[in-house]
C-alpha cells in the first residue's frame, strides 16, 4: 500500500489538472451552493481540509509538546465548459523551538567583530548573535489565491508557495512533522538541513502550473510551473523575510523573484522513478553593499519498487551576498513498507557559509497508519552541529552533540 507522508496541502488543493471533473451536483446537504451566471456554472462546492501532529521528544535538549495544525479551505466552481476555478484559503500554527522562521541562533559571533555575520542567513535563517527568541507558538498565512484551470494548467493569484517548491522529489519520510531534512518542528535542538527552496516564501505572486504532459509508462511525463514574485517581505512559521532582524542585525531582502519547476516522472516495468529542479533568482531590495541577486537551485531524485523506496536532495544557495557565503544542503533516505508500517532511514547535512555553521543529523524510526486518518510511530535521532564561537585568538568552530527518542501523532481529515 502506498502511502504520501509528506501530505502537504499545496499538492492536495493542485489537484489533478489534466481533465476537467464532472459537474458538481447543487445540493445543501453536501456543503454546495449555486446561484444563476452567465458563462459559468455558478455551483459552487467547499471543501475543508486539516492536518495535525503532535511531537512528544526525550533527550538532549528535547522540548517537548511541539504541535503543527495546517487548515485550508477551498471554494471551486465550474465554467460552462467544465473549467474549475475558486479560492484557497488556508494557514497554520505551529508550537516549536524558539526559533524565528527557520535556524534561530547559533554559536556566539558578535556582527561586526572579526569575520563574524553581521545579518541572518536568507536560505537558513541561522545567525550568530542576538538572544534566543522566546515565543515558541507561531501562526501564518500561507496560502490565500484565486486559481482558474486554463485546460494546459492552473494559473494562480495570490499568496502561496513558488514554483520552485511546488512539485519536487525526494527520499521517503516516515513522518509528517519529525524529519532529517526540514523537518517542521526541531525535534532536536541542532539539526539545520533543508532543502525546499523557499526563495519566494509563500509572498504575493502569480503563477501557472501545467498539466503532466506525456505518459509515464512510455515517454515519461513532465510537468512544468513558473512563478513571479514582486516583492518577498513575508515572515511566518518556516521563513522570515525582513531586512531588519533581532539584535539589529541586517539582512538581503529580495525584489522580483522569479522562479521555474520541473518534475519528471517515468515507470519502467515495476520501477517509479522522479527527477525535480527547481531554480529562483531575485533582485536585491537594500541597495546596500555587499547585498547581491539571489540564486537558489535545488535538485531531487526518487525510486520505488515495490515496498522499497529511496531518494536523494539538494539545495545550493548564494544567500543573495557577495563572495562566498552561500548555503548548501543535502539529504539521502530509503524506506520500507510493511503492511500499515512504513520504517525509514534518513541523513541530511548543511554548511552555511554566511554564518560559518556546519551541521548532520540521523533519524531512524517506525509509523503505522491507524484506521484512514491517525498515524503513529517511534523514531530515534542524532544531530552534530559546528557552531561559531569568537574567542582572543579569532573565530573557531565548536562541536555539540544531540541524541533525541521522540513519539509522534498525526491526524488528517
Amino acid at each position: 500500500m502506498v502511502r504520501t507522508l509528506s501530505a502537504t496541502l499545496i499538492a492536495a488543493l493542485s489537484g489533478a489538472l489534466a481533465a476537467p471533473p464532472a459537474f458538481p451536483q447543487t445540493d445543501s446537504s453536501t456543503g454546495i451552493f449555486s446561484n444563476e451566471s452567465n458563462g459559468f456554472d455558478a455551483a459552487f462546492e467547499t471543501r475543508f481540509e486539516l492536518a495535525a501532529g503532535a511531537v512528544l521528544a526525550s533527550g538532549d535538549g528535547a522540548e517537548t509538546p511541539l504541535f503543527d495544525i495546517d487548515t485550508a479551505l477551498t471554494i471551486e466552481g465550474f465554467t460552462d465548459a467544465g473549467r474549475r476555478y475558486g479560492l484557497v484559503v488556508g494557514g497554520r500554527i505551529e508550537r516549536d523551538s524558539g526559533r524565528l522562521g527557520w535556524g534561530g541562533l547559533a554559536g556566539d559571533c558578535p556582527a561586526g567583530r572579526g569575520d563574524c555575520a553581521t545579518g541572518v542567513s536568507p536560505a537558513s535563517g541561522y545567525r550568530s548573535s542576538g538572544a534566543p527568541v522566546g515565543d515558541a507558538t507561531r501562526t501564518a498565512l500561507e496560502d490565500a489565491y484565486l486559481y482558474y484551470d486554463t485546460g494546459w494548467g492552473e494559473l494562480r493569484l495570490g499568496y502561496g508557495p513558488g514554483a520552485a517548491q511546488l512539485d519536487t522529489a525526494g527520499g521517503p519520510a516516515a513522518f509528517r512533522l519529525s524529519r532529517a531534512d526540514g523537518g517542521r518542528v526541531a525535534t532536536d535542538r541542532l539539526s539545520g538541513a533543508r532543502t525546499a527552496n523557499l526563495a519566494s516564501g509563500w509572498s504575493p505572486k502569480i503563477l501557472f502550473r501545467s498539466v503532466a504532459l506525456g505518459q509515464e509508462s512510455t515517454i515519461g511525463t513532465l510537468r512544468a510551473s513558473a512563478s513571479w514574485t514582486p516583492a518577498v517581505r513575508d515572515c511566518g512559521v518556516d521563513v522570515c523575510h525582513r531586512e531588519y532582524g533581532p539584535a539589529g542585525l541586517v539582512s538581503p531582502v529580495f525584489d522580483d523573484m522569479a522562479e521555474l519547476g520541473l518534475i519528471y516522472a517515468v515507470r519502467r516495468g515495476d520501477h517509479e522513478i522522479e527527477a525535480s529542479f527547481g531554480i529562483a533568482s531575485g533582485a536585491d531590495a537594500t541597495g546596500r553593499p555587499g547585498f547581491e541577486r539571489l540564486l537558489a537551485w535545488d535538485a531531487g531524485l526518487s525510486w520505488r519498487l515495490g515496498d522499497w523506496s529511496a531518494g536523494l536532495r539538494g539545495l545550493v544557495s548564494d544567500n543573495g551576498l557577495a563572495g562566498d557565503q552561500g548555503y548548501q544542503a543535502w539529504s539521502a533516505s530509503a524506506g520500507y513498507e510493511a503492511g500499515p508500517w512504513l520504517f525509514t532511514l534518513e541523513y541530511a547535512g548543511f554548511s552555511d557559509d554566511a554564518v560559518h555553521v556546519d551541521g548532520t543529523s540521523w533519524q531512524a524510526g517506525g509509523s503505522r497508519l491507524i484506521g484512514e486518518h491517525w498515524l503513529a510511530g517511534v523514531g530515534l535521532r542524532s544531530a552534530r552541529r559546528w557552531d561559531p564561537v569568537l574567542t582572543p585568538a579569532g573565530r573557531t568552530q565548536v562541536r555539540s552533540e544531540d541524541t533525541v527518542g521522540f513519539f509522534e501523532l498525526g491526524w488528517q481529515f
